[in-house]
């Protein structure tokens, strides 16, 4: 299956809307009383336009998972940070968005994860690049509506500070032009609660999602093994980390920096996000199933890549069906 994805060819984006289609189809057939624990702001919009439980949401969320998918095979096969262009790192990301039950919603953190996307895109197009940048002042905006889509995105404002130090020499124009476009989505999501007369329920969201180790898990044997499951991957893509760098350009390796920095960053939110449920895990996912895609794809053996990519669909198929 993964020859399919090994080189980016037009006729295998169709493939790749099917795997989406695929590995989501539970979500049109279960019944199920999910909401988002949190409110933000963004996310709270949209939710009163569509909904956020229904066939509407889901055709959505399945779309939305392929266009970000898209958006990541662009990005990367743009900014070279492979030795070759594939299709791996959005493949892998779909599979990642769609292991566990728990994140075959509508929720915040998936239409938090676009934004992300984006600003990853700004910063790695900001590569040495000198004079007036617009790049800089995207990922602030892009930065800001994360937040505004998922409260705890917020730490990925400090992350991209960390992105573009990485990447180039960023300035202190520059660090003004972040800051600025960061504020703009905020500035203008108030704007529109205050102008519906509901701005001090858009200051309440601030507060209210702010809590200190507040988890919303149910401990069962099943909550521990798709935990067990995530953290293998997480270490597997930990311990691959230094062939990410072999016989790719200097370029390309701090690209892989910035990603492991956003991955560190996620992991805080688990901090103070509220109600955190096993779908937060969905804030490691970018950088995360980029990395599980650039891993699969440096496996020189081809028939051990497609075993590891079958016990993941596997395993996908077993939390979704049987579990």
């Amino acid at each position: 299956m993964l020859e399919l994805f090994r080189k980016e060819q037009p006729v295998s984006y169709i493939f790749l809307l099917l795997y989406c289609l695929l590995l989501r189809l539970a979500v049109f057939f279960g019944e199920t009383n999910w909401k988002p624990l949190s409110t933000d702001p963004l996310s709270e919009l949209i939710y009163r336009t569509v909904g956020f439980n229904n066939l509407t949401t889901n055709i959505i969320g399945t779309l939305l998972i392929f266009i970000q998918a898209v958006i990541i095979i662009a990005m990367v096969n743009k900014n070279k940070i492979t030795r070759e262009n594939s299709m791996f790192a959005g493949l892998f990301y779909i599979l990642v968005v769609t292991l566990f039950p728990d994140f075959n919603y509508f929720s915040p953190a998936l239409l938090a994860n676009t934004a992300v996307i984006l600003m990853l895109f700004n910063i790695f197009s900001a590569y040495k690049k000198n004079g007036p940048n617009s790049n800089v002042f995207n990922a602030g905006i892009f930065a800001g509506m994360a937040m505004m889509l998922d409260f705890s995105y917020g730490i990925f404002f400090v992350a991209g500070l960390v992105g573009f130090s990485v990447v180039k020499a960023f300035k202190f124009v520059e660090r003004i032009q972040y800051i600025i476009g960061f504020v703009i989505p905020i500035f203008l999501t108030a704007t529109y609660y205050f102008l519906i007369d509901q701005l001090p329920m858009f200051q309440e969201m601030f507060f209210n999602n702010l809590k200190w180790l507040d988890w919303f898990v149910p401990m069962n044997y099943i909550t521990y093994i798709k935990i067990i499951v995530f953290g293998i991957i997480l270490l597997y893509i930990l311990l691959n980390f230094n062939n990410y760098g072999k016989k790719n350009s200097v370029h390309a390796q701090r690209k892989v920096e910035v990603l492991f920095w956003f991955i560190a960053f996620s992991a805080l939110t688990f901090l103070f996000q509220p109600g955190i449920r096993l779908d937060h895990l969905l804030v490691m996912s970018v950088p995360v199933g980029i990395l599980l895609g650039f891993s699969i794809l440096a496996i020189e053996n081809k028939q051990i890549a497609e075993v590891l990519h079958i016990i993941l669909i596997a395993t996908s198929f077993l939390f979704q069906y049987i579990l």
